[in-house]
């Protein structure tokens, strides 16, 4: 494969069209391994859809992978394919890397129980071991345990869907949090192409959504008593007094 000045590449990663660079940039990526063989395309004047980069003769050093058959007319253009062809490849990918779903529920919703069932477990006998103020600090960084767990696995999720990591900030946007946590949730591997629910996923959506409308309900009630809508006198007097000592108790003295 010979370069020539006026080549451009353009390449995939995670689902987003890169680009242009240079052959040289291109056999860069391949040397600091930022562009994956398998699941990263690649295309270039002359191709008539976008390719697997480890089906590009000469970029990878191991022999390129048999192409595909494709249909689609050859193009002398220099804008790359639309981005439905490169829908249409990666959603014959069925080997995504990230966080299956197994794996991210396990992470967020047992590890974190078992965690902290562990460290109240132990930790008396920690505090017998370190002494008061070191335990102090220790608990402190083993209740940030859990969070770290899930946002590893949060990201590793989004990259089995097919999803940008960049999707992780949506958690702080009402409604589009629990659009991106019923993806992570139910949706299998590569569902950000292949749009399609297994039975497990169909099982686990109606799940999350039930959990989701009940949660609503709940928090909708609370408020509703707590402004005196709902419940009588004596009720939300209790409800103001449990809201009370937990400021309290909150409160450094």
């Amino acid at each position: 494969m010979q370069e020539t000045p006026q080549e451009a590449w353009y390449f995939t990663r995670e689902g987003a069209r890169l680009g242009p660079v240079t052959l040289a940039e291109l056999r860069a990526k391949v040397g600091d391994g930022t562009l994956n063989p398998r699941l990263d395309l690649v295309w270039t004047q002359g191709m008539a859809d976008w390719k697997p980069a480890g089906e590009i003769d000469g970029l990878f050093e191991r022999p390129p992978l048999p192409p595909p058959i494709s249909l689609a007319p050859a193009t002398d253009s220099h804008v790359p394919p639309q981005n439905d062809s490169v829908e249409q490849s990666m959603s014959r990918i069925t080997d995504w890397p990230g966080a299956r779903r197994r794996s991210f529920l396990i992470a967020t919703l047992l590890f974190p129980f078992g965690w902290n069932f562990a460290l109240a477990f132990s930790t008396e006998f920690l505090t017998q071991q370190l002494g008061t103020q070191l335990m102090g600090v220790v608990s402190l960084g083993a209740a940030c345990v859990p969070v770290l767990v899930a946002i590893y696995y949060g990201l590793q999720r989004l990259a089995n869907l097919g999803m940008s990591r960049w999707w992780c900030l949506a958690i702080f946007v009402p409604l589009l949090n629990l659009w991106v946590g019923y993806r992570c949730v139910a949706c299998p591997a590569g569902y950000a192409y292949h749009k399609q629910l297994d039975g497990a996923g169909i099982f686990l959506a109606i799940v999350y959504w039930l959990a989701v409308a009940l949660g609503v309900l709940a928090l909708a009630g609370l408020v509703a008593l707590f402004f005196g809508a709902l419940g009588t006198p004596a009720l939300q007097e209790q409800l103001h007094e449990a809201f009370r000592n937990l400021i309290e108790q909150s409160t450094p003295r």
